[in-house]
């Protein structure tokens, strides 16, 4: 039977800047969500120090409790690594690896495991960077402390990146096929994004009607799940994604790259954010949402979903939509839970995908033309059909399904 994971929670606020007690809260849920027991919480006020992030005291105070890791919310250095590991015989980590260690203990594809591999190479590839200068003059043995390390060790890290990046590239080429296929068989792709734990994969189960695991944690979903269904009579495949969440580096976004094309390559983004939040952590939360779907690079319509209305106190919903109008002009409010709000956002979601083009074409009476109409009723809305001497066909399509028949002689009206 495996022991129990304990650890004690350590945060440095900047004395100048107003207290924050929702990032202790939200570290908290990230230790659990990694499996561990949180001992105590150990919070300070003060400037950066240079040794141990905070000061002696605090560490010692921390200790005090016997945890297995102490976990910083504030980023370590290599050299804050081993000045505590060395001076306090402390095992630690910052909020960064601990997400990583998440993400390790989720990821169940080849594509996640391989994106945990870059993210976790990305970190080190500077930081043992950093450990060797460190090295060279003397001031510590080596990268986190542990023994001395080569100029080869760097140099591997980049080779191991690189091979890496060429396997994403290969899983990132193929999904770009794919979201080309889905677009040639008439489908509207719609990405659900969102800060984590916002309630995104509930949301996708009640508007697909199918069964997505949905804890009460961050990062339950790493893979991309995708399901078909039809909104207002189009044919769109709904793909709930990796939550966001602050302060992360824009490696790690460069990381996740192939999977969260699935958002920067949609049709339309759904951004879920949750309502009951307090309005100020709210405004927070769509502040990082949109700072990584910028790093992102989406270019496609959001449509930003108010989840979890059915938590809201009655007349309470006007006045968040009003406190949040310069981040979300136009929210749904909506409740995957009792289904509040799903069928305006069905409406939503019809009224800003782009507008089906029309078009007349001709297909020659042949068994051949009679097949490629046959596909056109699964692909397209067809308007009309002649059957003179050639087929003389109207309809609605996408351009991807006009250019896959190959139909040149095809007229947009």
């Amino acid at each position: 039977m495996n022991e129990e994971k304990t650890a004690v929670l350590l945060m440095r606020e900047n004395p100048i800047k107003s207290p924050d007690a929702y990032k202790m809260k939200e570290l908290r849920g990230l230790a659990q969500a990694a499996g561990y027991r949180v001992l105590a919480e150990v919070l300070q006020r003060r400037s950066r120090d240079s040794r141990f992030q905070m000061g002696r005291g605090k560490i010692e105070e921390a200790l005090s409790y016997h945890p297995e890791k102490l976990i910083f919310y504030n980023a370590l250095s290599p050299n804050q690594v081993f000045n505590i590991t060395s001076e306090f015989s402390a095992r630690v980590l910052d909020r960064f690896n601990l997400i990583l260690e998440i993400f390790s203990t989720r990821a169940s594809t080849r594509e996640a495991k391989l994106q945990v591999e870059l993210a976790k190479l990305s970190y080190d590839a500077p930081q043992v960077k950093n450990a060797l200068a460190l090295k060279k003059r003397g001031e510590q043995p080596g990268f986190r402390g542990a023994g001395a390390y080569e100029q080869s060790m760097y140099h591997d890290i980049r080779g191991r990146m690189a091979r890496v990046r060429s396997e994403l590239a290969n899983v990132e080429n193929m999904g770009e096929d794919r979201r080309q296929r889905r677009r040639e068989q008439g489908f509207d792709l719609v990405a659900l994004a969102g800060y984590t734990n916002a309630g995104k994969s509930t949301l996708h189960s009640a508007l697909t009607g199918s069964k997505v695991e949905a804890k009460d944690q961050p990062f339950t979903t790493l893979s991309p799940t995708t399901r078909a269904r039809e909104v207002m009579g189009r044919k769109v495949l709904l793909t709930d994604t990796v939550g966001f969440i602050d302060d992360l580096p824009h490696f790690l976004i460069k990381a996740f790259r192939s999977t969260l094309s699935e958002i920067s390559d949609a049709d339309l983004v759904l951004l879920v954010a949750d309502a009951s939040d307090p309005p100020e952590l709210l405004r927070r939360k769509l502040a990082a949402s949109h700072k990584a779907l910028w790093d992102c690079e989406v270019s496609a319509p959001i449509v930003t979903i108010l989840n979890k209305a059915d938590r809201l106190e009655e007349g309470r919903a006007a006045e968040i939509v009003e406190l949040i109008r310069d981040l979300a002009p136009y929210p749904v409010l909506a409740s995957a839970v009792t289904g509040q709000g799903l069928g305006v956002l069905e409406e939503c979601i019809s009224q800003r995908l782009l507008p089906l083009q029309e078009y007349k074409l001709s297909l020659p009476y042949t068994t051949q033309g009679l097949s490629e109409l046959s596909r056109l009723y699964e692909t397209a809305e067809l308007l009309s059909v002649s059957y003179e001497e050639e087929l003389i066909v109207r309809l609605r399509a996408k351009k991807e399904t006009i250019a896959r028949a190959g139909l040149s002689g095809a007229l947009r009206l």
